[in-house]
């Protein structure tokens, strides 16, 4: 019986487990000679800061907007199965990747490094699974300095190093994290700085994909799963003031203001809560949860249109009968709600205007 595939991407045990298994890069060079843009080398050694940073990027992408391939585009797609299958031809495989990605490339493209990486993944007990790890980072000349003393005054020289790799995020303009397992419903996670929140032309054409879901799906998905989580929330693990409905508003009124998904900025927006620890685990919380749902990570333009009328709501109930109903926020509504002795709440609604309804 076939096993059904997984939606979500990577948890956090799984990105926690990584290791790399094969790693090179190939230097980029198109003012070195334009018939052959590409420095091919045999073997790079990774000190362990390097391998941390790049594991580190990994982690990173292992969360990041879902991709499938195009049934008719199978050239990176039969590379990542053959680097994978055959270990011994990594370095030859690695090379063609590279080359292919090189010349697909019109007009200037920026020096720096293409890295291709095989790496493991512990996706249950005992059982170790592959993925390929491609990374365009552009090189970034940094100066290095020394001081020597001069008739009594400290003097600082200065040197460019050109041949360098800034060690930061903001490094790597491009990147791709590919499954060939078929154990997840997406084929590849990738991200392109320049042209997010989606990928250039000339980046989609290498990776031969297209998106494995559309800006409405992935707006309802990110909403739904924000009330499902709220749903599941123990009473007392609630920051004051909070429950169901505030939780929701605000996800609702994220989703409306903005023009890219960002998770770090969207569970920073849902949860607030002045307690730090506490605030730090309902955002771990609800990061698993956005991830198990193929959410986290992603970057689309939200379409908060595509939200049904019953999502968009947020209802309250009185014990007398009464239902109060409205979109986003408490204080949007002019809407106050204050707790009292003995399990009793007050209710206060500031309007401009009140219509019967009949």
């Amino acid at each position: 019986m076939a096993v059904a595939q997984l939606d979500g991407v990577l948890n956090q045990a799984q990105r926690d487990s990584l290791e790399i298994v094969d790693f090179i890069f190939h230097i980029i060079a198109p003012d070195v000679d334009e018939d052959d843009e590409v420095i091919f080398l045999d073997e790079v050694q990774l000190q362990d800061k390097q391998k941390e940073f790049f594991l580190a990027r990994l982690r990173e992408i292992a969360e990041g907007t879902q991709y499938v391939f195009k049934p008719d585009a199978v050239h990176l797609k039969e590379k990542c199965e053959q680097l994978t299958a055959a270990p011994d031809r990594f370095i030859e495989l690695s090379r063609q990747i590279t080359a292919n990605f090189a010349g697909r490339h019109r007009g200037n493209m920026a020096a720096g490094v293409f890295i291709v990486s095989t790496v493991k993944y512990l996706a249950a007990a005992h059982n170790w699974q592959q993925l390929v790890f491609l990374v365009k980072m552009d090189k970034q000349p940094t100066f290095t300095y020394s001081y020597k003393e001069i008739d009594g005054r400290r003097v600082a020289v200065l040197d460019e190093v050109s041949n360098s790799l800034n060690e930061s995020k903001g490094a790597v303009q491009k990147s791709a994290l590919i499954d060939v397992s078929e154990r997840f419903a997406w084929d590849v996670l990738a991200f392109d700085r320049i042209k997010k929140p989606g990928l250039g032309d000339y980046f989609r054409g290498f990776l031969g994909v297209t998106e494995r879901q559309q800006d409405s799906v992935l707006t309802r998905s990110a909403h739904v799963e924000v009330r499902k989580w709220a749903k599941r929330i123990p009473a007392d693990k609630l920051p004051p003031g909070e429950d169901l409905n505030t939780f929701i508003g605000r996800s609702l009124n994220y989703l409306k203001d903005h023009d890219a998904f960002d998770t770090d900025e969207y569970l920073n927006a849902v949860i607030r809560d002045e307690d730090a620890a506490r605030k730090a685990e309902l955002m771990a919380s609800l990061r698993e949860a956005l991830a198990e749902a193929g959410v986290a990570g992603q970057q689309f333009r939200p379409q908060p249109g595509s939200l049904r009328d019953s999502d968009r709501k947020q209802v309250y109930k009185t014990f007398e009968g009464v239902t109060i109903t409205f979109e986003g926020t408490q204080e949007e509504m002019g809407m106050h709600i204050e707790l009292l002795d003995a399990g009793r709440t007050r209710i206060t609604i500031e309007t401009n205007r009140l219509d019967p309804k009949g």
